[in-house]
């Protein structure tokens, strides 16, 4: 069996090593994004048709697909371009909603990605930054390596490889695409996970989600947010080795 994990918005194919360090027997594959990490580059202006297009020349058919936030809806839309494409979604609260679609010029994490520090003095500075915010204190400190590693370019003065500019212009791109009046064409089956606390997905949207698939379960974890790959990796590992053992 093998497994492909996307990545979410700002972040890199490592923040997935974690999770598949803990796996038996699977065959993984994790990238980075166009924009993020040492993917390509990204033009403006942005559509998230691109990241579907990616999971596309990044994957092979068949396996278990496993994506967070945009990655999980790169996921979806590959999945729609190519319906053998993969076996099983895990999906961790995916950026797929309801329209009206258009681009949301006035995002507030837009504003909040254009305030975001670029430099630091090296990796030790910047990881030391990054666990003084708010919304990496539950990380799990073997993904904050992994996001360590690849989420900053250089080798003495370091800088954040996805460009607050592009970051904003991907949230604000992040609803101008209609993937959710299209769940009820994924035939394969998904599970939808969310963290109880989040604040970007709560738990009656992943519902409203999962009621738009043919197949779908839920599972929503307590004492989770909208990093719940961050800050319980071994949660996510163990649903995706108990799919691989079932799907052979």
């Amino acid at each position: 069996m093998f497994a492909s994990f996307a990545h979410a918005t700002g972040f890199c194919g490592s923040v997935w090593s974690p999770v598949i360090d803990e796996l038996d027997n699977v065959d993984c594959v994790s990238w980075d994004f166009a924009g993020h990490g040492s993917g390509p580059s990204l033009k403006t202006p942005i559509e998230w048709k691109t990241f579907g297009e990616q999971v596309l020349d990044e994957t092979r058919p068949g396996g278990i697909g496993v994506g967070h936030s945009m990655g999980a809806a790169a996921l979806l839309m590959a999945q729609l371009a190519d319906p053998r494409r993969f076996a099983f979604l895990v999906l961790i609260e995916p950026i797929v909603f309801p329209g009206p679609h258009a681009r949301i010029e006035e995002h507030p994490l837009a504003y909040a990605s254009l305030r975001r520090r670029r430099t630091f003095e090296s990796r030790e500075a910047a990881r030391a930054n990054f666990a003084s915010k708010p919304a990496f204190a539950n990380w799990s400190t073997d993904v904050m390596d992994g996001y360590v590693s690849c989420g900053l370019l250089g080798d003495g003065p370091v800088e954040l490889a996805c460009d607050p500019e592009i970051e904003a212009e991907i949230y604000i791109a992040s609803n101008a695409h209609d993937t959710f009046e299209r769940l009820g064409e994924i035939e394969i089956p998904v599970l939808l996970l969310a963290g109880e606390d989040s604040d970007t997905t709560p738990p009656e949207v992943t519902r409203m989600q999962a009621a738009q698939f043919e197949r779908a379960g839920v599972e929503i974890v307590s004492g989770a947010g909208h990093f719940l790959p961050m800050e319980n990796p071994g949660l996510v590992s163990e649903r995706v080795q108990r799919l691989a053992e079932i799907l052979g």
